[in-house]
């Protein structure tokens, strides 16, 4: 075989090799920015999400929760049921919230937690009735939350929990000063749900009453 021949074929299967190399990055960084947030934290992100969580700079650390955390007023029309807050947790906000809550809390126990459910999403919706009703508690199924974007997204799990019912005393009140019946809703989520854009999380409420609130997802870590 002659020389040129040789080198002919050898820097054809050069070329191949890094179109096919140069294809591969491609497809990653497009699945990459196909994401709504980043789920696949490095461990830089992880220690900076930690450092967050612990820091003494508080008026930092309120400004990135209230990226996440939508907290409202009651309402001045008088409504029975409202909504106190929706918050969307992203993993890294995920870990920031571990940091900021729980004592003792090292880089170690971080990287751990967040490797556990490298992509969970978290939407936490917090209602309450007004503090003069005075009638049953309302059946579970009258509240509903939808998260959605071009069209609703299915929760993986959901659960919802009543943090207040100063009606019924057998309940273990997790709110101090319990005075309204207030409830948690939890819906779990795969990061992978979710696509580059905006979000609303609508919750549907008993006596009629509904409210939503948006995120831009482009915006949150």
């Amino acid at each position: 075989m002659k020389l040129g021949s040789l080198l002919g074929r050898v820097s054809s299967t050069d070329r191949a090799v890094r179109i096919q190399v140069f294809v591969l990055a491609l497809s990653a960084l497009l699945a990459l920015n196909a994401l709504a947030f980043n789920s696949s934290l490095q461990p830089e992100e992880v220690q900076n999400a930690f450092s967050l969580g612990q820091t003494t700079n508080h008026e930092e650390l309120a400004d990135f929760i209230n990226q996440y955390e939508h907290d409202f007023k009651y309402p001045s029309d008088n409504p029975v049921a409202f909504v106190q807050s929706v918050e969307l947790q992203t993993p890294y906000e995920q870990i920031v919230l571990r940091a900021m809550r729980t004592p003792s809390y090292s880089k170690f126990q971080a990287n751990e937690d967040y490797q556990a459910n490298p992509s969970l999403v978290i939407v936490r919706v917090v209602v309450s009735l007004k503090t003069s009703y005075s009638g049953p508690e309302p059946p579970a199924n009258s509240f509903k939350v939808v998260v959605s974007q071009t069209k609703s997204i299915e929760p993986q799990k959901e659960t919802g929990t009543v943090l207040c019912n100063p009606y019924n005393w057998n309940v273990n009140s997790t709110v101090a000063n319990c005075v309204a019946y207030t409830r948690e809703i939890l819906l779990q989520f795969d990061a992978g749900q979710f696509s580059p854009g905006r979000a609303t999380v609508k919750v549907l409420l008993p006596f009629n009453q509904s409210m939503e609130t948006k995120y831009n997802l482009a915006k949150l870590k």
